[in-house]
């Protein structure tokens, strides 16, 4: 029992569930279809139980008038049952009962039926079903009396009554089917027009939630939904000015960011390098003077003195880069993947650019750089890679402008989209994009690597940068 119960359970909650999943309109069409489903099966019994009504009162009402007239004949009928009267007993019937559906017979004192007078109409045809539904009992209209000396039986004929009344009723079938087929293509039609503004406001809200706050609601014309629509628009407008508002914030933060690199990275090449080099310089004239352990300490600070400027100068460029500045981005790229490659034996990265970008503004270059920087930091990290590809390219959107596409892929592990972790080098590379009103996709899949694609906007006007 609990195992049925369980079942059913499940049934109510499978039910439930593909319920859930129709939309407004759906459920609305499926509601109203059951209502004139219920309505045309009820209309449909109220005129099988009227038609077979009026069969039967049809054919009692023959069967009573055929009665009273063979009661009027017993009085001045033949007093024998031979063949002439009987002969003349039929003639008089036929002349006086000129019934509809009914079958008159004679019989004769030995059983002999000496007269059957069928229905004079002819019989329309009908579906078995109907005259199943409509037929009254055989035994229900069926009289006998007794007439000079002879018997005179009275049948109701029903075939032509049915036929006449399913001739009528095929009629009001056909209207009332062609108001429902209209119903439901009204309903339908109604619906999806009574309900367009709410799927206009489910598409917003979607846009919105996938930070597309441009969108806009037109009008429906309805006060209520209306209403509805203008508190969307002012919502969506109050985020794409905080959007905006955030973007300028942050593209302002990166760009502090990126100050104070570019000044801590001047005040290592200006003191600390400064001040390495005068340790070696100084290591040099003592090994130069001296002889034994106090040369062989000497040269041992030239040794430490250089690894620690290797170091500096490798931390001034990850801090700012200075030949972004100077030769530009492609160049700047060419030696961090260089360098990347002689750190990272296990792993080779292939770099492809476009040798014809147009000039690119300073936020665009840093944004860019940092993004392939932090990239590579990943994969060295966590992607456990043998192969890895840079792309850089000018990508033509067929308007005012241009877009630089920057593609960063691995043939790693990868990993779930959905089991994603944003850490602090992808979230970087996300504001960065964000804040330059770019776009970021991520690709990835476990066993099958990942991808990044970031688009930053460019001047379509802009003038090739120089490389020289």
């Amino acid at each position: 029992m609990r195992a049925n119960a369980g079942q059913g359970t499940l049934r109510r909650t499978g039910m439930a569930a593909r319920l859930s999943t129709m939309g407004l309109r759906s459920r609305l069409n499926v509601l109203l279809t059951l209502i004139f489903s219920v309505a045309l099966l009820v209309a449909c019994f109220y005129l099988l139980d009227n038609t077979r009504r009026a069969v039967v009162d049809e054919l009692r009402a023959s069967s009573e008038f055929a009665s009273l007239l063979i009661s009027g004949l017993r009085d001045s009928g033949p007093a024998a049952a031979d063949h002439d009267s009987l002969v003349a007993l039929v003639e008089r019937l036929g002349a006086q009962a000129p019934l509809r559906h009914l079958r008159i017979s004679v019989i004769g004192a030995t059983g002999q039926e000496y007269h059957a007078r069928a229905s004079q109409r002819d019989v329309w045809p009908s579906p078995q079903w109907f005259h199943e539904l409509v037929r009254p009992a055989a035994d229900s209209l069926e009289r006998r009396f007794d007439l000079a000396g002879a018997t005179v039986a009275i049948a109701a004929d029903p075939d032509a009554e049915i036929g006449e009344a399913w001739r009528d009723m095929r009629a009001t079938l056909v209207v009332l089917v062609a108001a429902f087929a209209g119903a439901t293509i009204g309903t339908f039609v109604f619906l999806g027009r009574a309900l367009r503004p709410l799927r206009q406001l489910s598409s917003g809200l979607e846009g919105v939630g996938q930070g597309r706050y441009a969108i806009r609601l037109m009008p429906s014309g309805i006060r209520d939904l209306d209403r509805i629509a203008d508190r969307f628009n002012e919502m969506a407008a109050a985020l794409e000015r905080s959007e905006h508002d955030n973007a300028a914030l942050a593209q302002r933060a990166l760009a502090i960011q990126e100050n104070e690199r570019r000044h801590l990275a001047h005040e290592l090449h200006d003191e600390l390098g400064q001040s390495i080099t005068a340790i070696k310089a100084l290591a040099v004239s003592i090994q130069q003077r001296t002889e034994g352990v106090l040369a062989e300490r000497a040269g041992m600070i030239m040794d430490v003195s250089t690894d620690v400027y290797t170091r500096v100068r490798r931390m001034m460029t990850r801090l700012h880069p200075v030949v972004l500045d100077e030769l530009g981005l492609v160049a700047a790229l060419d030696l961090m993947i260089d360098d990347w490659n002689g750190h990272h034996e296990e792993c080779f990265c292939e770099f492809a650019a476009d040798r014809n970008l147009p000039e690119l503004s300073g936020d665009v270059r840093i944004a860019a750089y940092r993004t392939v920087q932090e990239a590579l930091t990943n994969i060295a990290r966590h992607a456990a890679a043998s192969a890895a590809r840079i792309e850089l390219q000018r990508v033509n959107t067929g308007s005012a402008q241009s877009t630089l596409r920057v593609a960063i892929s691995d043939n790693g592990r990868g990993f779930a989209l959905t089991e994603l972790r944003e850490g602090l080098g992808l979230r970087g590379i996300r504001e960065r994009v964000q804040a330059l009103h770019g776009s970021l996709q991520l690709d990835a899949r476990v066993g099958g690597g990942a991808r990044i694609e970031a688009q930053f906007p460019l001047d379509a006007a802009a003038v090739p940068e120089d490389r020289t």
